[in-house]
């Protein structure tokens, strides 16, 4: 008997510490010592299905109270947001974690992680997890924040496309009227030879921000998750770039990113630009689909 009490022993760790898979792995051989200590095969058989039988149902206590908890989290943190209901985080996220059995603070902190600093559980749930976020298609409203220096770019038509990395309105329309500072930090910024980070060094505080759905997205090669080998995917960009979907945002943002590939895309009719000049968000330019340009907005 002293084995069923080690084993039921290790069986009680596991549903207390939430470790849903080793639950159900642990009650197994648990029940099966307790079925024979039973005697006789059907006995023995009764008390193999009413153990299994608890312990999955421990299990899916545990599963619950994992749900409960995140979505909990999650709801203090984005409370003063003012974050989309339709963001990543609250349609997908609580399930996720479930499914993953990982605590919300523990995601985030993985968010901004770098896959080489990922052991090879850590990999498997993150990319799972990212893998839940919608991609991005031509109906996706997305935002891009860009240096205040590509102004004139745009206003002279030199510019008409959007490239480079990218993100969901859904998941980032909370952040547009933030400080140089804050969008810095939101979004990784901080990368070597950064305009952003010049601007501000320079005390100033401005930033351009795309605001609007992009044209022919679903085209294969145009735009992909910028994901590292680990993770399945091709990309090599480099610090801060976690390589796992996620921006290593320095703030307390959950923010999966999206990177075009290539020259860009032509923005929708009506997409827009605007300045953001300390913590002022003012539009300023319309993309046009007949001069296929930005023009200025109409005061």
């Amino acid at each position: 008997m002293g084995n069923a009490k080690e084993g039921f022993e290790r069986w009680h760790q596991a549903v207390e510490a939430g470790d849903l898979n080793r639950a159900v792995e642990e009650g197994k051989p648990a029940a099966d010592i307790a079925a024979a200590a039973l005697g006789g095969a059907g006995l023995a058989k009764g008390g193999i299905s009413l153990s299994r039988k608890m312990a999955e149902e421990a299990a899916e206590r545990a599963r619950a109270e994992t749900y409960r908890s995140n979505l909990q989290d999650i709801g203090e943190w984005g409370r003063d947001k003012n974050l989309a209901p339709e963001s990543f985080v609250y349609q997908k996220l609580p399930d996720s974690l479930t499914r993953e059995n990982l605590q919300f603070e523990e995601f985030k902190n993985l968010t901004r992680t770098h896959m080489d600093d990922m052991t090879e559980e850590q990999v498997g749930q993150m990319k799972r997890i990212r893998d839940d976020v919608p991609m991005i298609d031509d109906n996706t409203v997305v935002t891009k924040v860009m240096p205040y220096e590509y102004l004139d770019g745009f206003m002279s038509g030199r510019n008409t496309q959007i490239g480079g990395f990218v993100a969901r309105q859904a998941d980032t329309g909370h952040l547009g009227s933030q400080n140089l500072k804050q969008t810095i930090d939101n979004f990784a910024l901080d990368y070597e030879g950064s305009k952003f980070t010049e601007a501000a060094a320079n005390g100033q505080d401005r930033y351009l921000i795309f605001e609007g759905r992009l044209t022919d997205t679903s085209e294969d090669g145009y735009l992909d998750i910028p994901m590292g080998s680990r993770f399945g995917g091709h990309h090599k960009d480099g610090l801060p770039c976690t390589l796992n979907g996620f921006v290593a945002c320095r703030s307390d943002e959950i923010l999966p990113e999206y990177k075009i590939l290539k020259d860009g895309r032509y923005p929708e009719h009506r997409a827009t630009i605007s300045i953001v000049e300390d913590g002022i968000k003012r539009e300023v330019l319309m993309f046009d689909e007949k001069e296929m340009r930005f023009i200025p907005m109409n005061d």
